[in-house]
């Protein structure tokens, strides 16, 4: 049976997401919401699905960030308090930057870990690199749980701060530093003045972020940001340095 003889077939008088009785006045379905009048899929249609879940006002990716790039803090609040259909989800958004990041570094060459000699394990990180932006979500996650224990947020409810944060992060390294990179070539102290410059826009972002979200003083808080930021920097950066010595080891034997 073909895509448009099922279509067919269903009819008007039952949703075909969830196979509802329809009213036969109605546009919508009353159980899952969907649309009435579904039509065999065209390029045209996923071609307006894919602008609307962009641009569209309500939950798109670009009104996510565009609200992420000043209120942070405020939106990962309306998530964890309940208001979830208002805006794209935290771990999806996540997962659509990161993806973004690992594909323009493998088109621009970009190399995101370089070593003295060549070694199987940068060559692995430069191949997996959403494996380390991914991995400081969590360190990130847990820094702030301990800096804020009275808050009375759960893991998962920092988690959401923590992977909102981290989007923008990565989408300010994909579509800033690494463009720049890429047009300039930066080498020697110009590149590292532009990865201390990345570092402490970050910084300060997830300062921004945390006292946002989080309750009691807000100088306070915004040290506190900072501070499990630049943790988190660091132990993600001596995970990967006992990874590639713990190589190194290995490989001498």
């Amino acid at each position: 049976m073909t895509p448009s003889n099922a279509l067919e077939r269903t009819g008007k008088h039952r949703c075909l997401n969830c196979d509802a009785s329809l009213n036969p006045e109605a546009a919508f379905c009353g159980v899952c919401g969907q649309t009435v009048a579904t039509h065999r899929l065209t390029m045209r249609e996923i071609a307006h699905d894919f602008v609307h879940a962009l641009v569209h006002t309500d939950r798109s990716v670009l009104a996510l960030v565009h609200i992420l790039l000043v209120r942070p803090g405020y939106v990962a609040r309306d998530y964890v308090f309940g208001r979830r259909k208002r805006h794209f989800g935290p771990l999806a958004f996540l997962a659509i930057t990161v993806g973004l990041a690992s594909a323009v570094v493998a088109l621009s060459g970009f190399r995101a870990f370089t070593t003295d000699s060549p070694n199987a394990v940068a060559e692995f990180l430069q191949r997996h690199v959403n494996l380390v932006i991914l991995l400081q979500v969590p360190i990130l996650a847990a820094c702030c749980s301990a800096l804020f224990q009275k808050d009375g947020y759960n893991f998962a409810e920092h988690l959401v701060l923590a992977a909102y944060t981290s989007g923008i992060r990565t989408i300010f390294f994909t579509l800033l530093v690494i463009p720049y990179w890429y047009l300039f070539r930066p080498s020697g102290s110009v590149a590292l003045y532009l990865y201390y410059s990345y570092l402490c826009i970050w910084l300060l972002y997830c300062g921004v972020a945390t006292s946002q979200f989080y309750r009691g003083n807000r100088g306070a808080s915004w040290a506190k940001g900072v501070l499990a930021a630049a943790i988190t920097q660091a132990m993600s950066q001596a995970i990967v340095s006992l990874v590639t010595y713990g190589f190194f080891q290995l490989d001498g034997r």
